[in-house]
């Protein structure tokens, strides 16, 4: 097997803006190019992170990968945001916005579920601002066992 670098769009995490840059494609011995995550727990671990953490108010796509990540039913999160299931899924349709304060909660809740510390309601408060513009989420993934977010040009 040969193995050559590209940068790859992760579309199969659910969010169309994540690019693994430095990503091995691998070519078998008939030739046919082989994509393996390795890691993917911990990659998907640095993209709750970085969704959570980013600039900018949370997208339904990204408001869905947050949830789901974490293993909550739209059921589980409308209780712990004090919704109901039905706006969960409007959110997630982009049929209606979900409101500040639910998505510091979320927010605050996929910080807390990556195990990290030091980002503080204020931070996060400051991040919810809608912007039209949505920044690609760039991951080095050249070493899978760090998966450390590049920050963009």
């Amino acid at each position: 097997m040969s193995e050559r670098r590209i940068d790859y769009r992760y579309d199969e995490c659910g969010l169309d803006n994540v690019i693994l840059e430095g990503f091995p494609i691998q070519t078998d011995d008939a030739g046919d190019e082989v994509i393996t995550i390795p890691n993917v727990n911990l990659l998907h671990q640095v993209l709750v992170y970085a969704v959570a953490n980013k600039e900018g108010g949370l997208t339904p796509k990204e408001i869905r990968f947050l949830r789901s990540e974490m293993g909550m039913s739209q059921a589980q999160l409308a209780k712990l945001i004090g919704r109901d299931g039905q706006t969960i899924g409007r959110w997630e349709r982009g049929d209606t916005n979900i409101d500040q304060t639910a998505e510091i909660v979320l927010r605050l809740k996929a910080i807390e579920f990556t195990g990290r510390e030091g980002v503080t309601i204020d931070e996060i408060a400051s991040r919810t601002v809608y912007s039209a513009v949505q920044q690609p989420i760039l991951i080095d993934a050249a070493d899978p066992a760090n998966y450390p977010r590049k920050t963009a040009a």
